[in-house]
């Protein structure tokens, strides 16, 4: 089962976006995709550095796969929310998944491709 870490914004935001998120999580379970959300780890109350520090460490969450030498990600995916572009957290965690090997498409895009 491909399992995806869903970045967007969140600071500023009514209910830290919360909607958007859980929307989305929703949309790529019915399409048979696994989805996690910052929201699962993240308390409302934490700092934004805290915030990014919870973020990165479950994005760069590595498993061993029986035959190969090497860890790899753990997520398959990241899914990007509508506005990740003026989210600063949201561009770290893009970059920080590209450099990690991990590919990055639109919510929209994971969900045409499961289709």
């Amino acid at each position: 089962m491909t399992r995806l870490y869903i970045s967007g914004p969140v600071t500023g935001r009514l209910d830290d976006n919360w909607y958007a998120f859980s929307e989305a999580s929703n949309a790529l379970n019915e399409a048979g995709i696994l989805a996690v959300i910052p929201h699962e780890f993240v308390e409302p109350g934490d700092s934004h550095e805290t915030a990014m520090l919870l973020c990165v460490n479950e994005l760069t969450e590595r498993t061993q796969k029986r035959g190969t030498r090497y860890p790899v990600p753990a997520f398959d995916g990241v899914a990007l929310l509508p506005g990740w572009e003026q989210s600063e957290g949201a561009k770290l965690e893009k970059a920080v998944a590209e450099a990690c090997g991990i590919p990055c498409k639109t919510v929209d895009e994971w969900l045409e491709e499961a289709r």
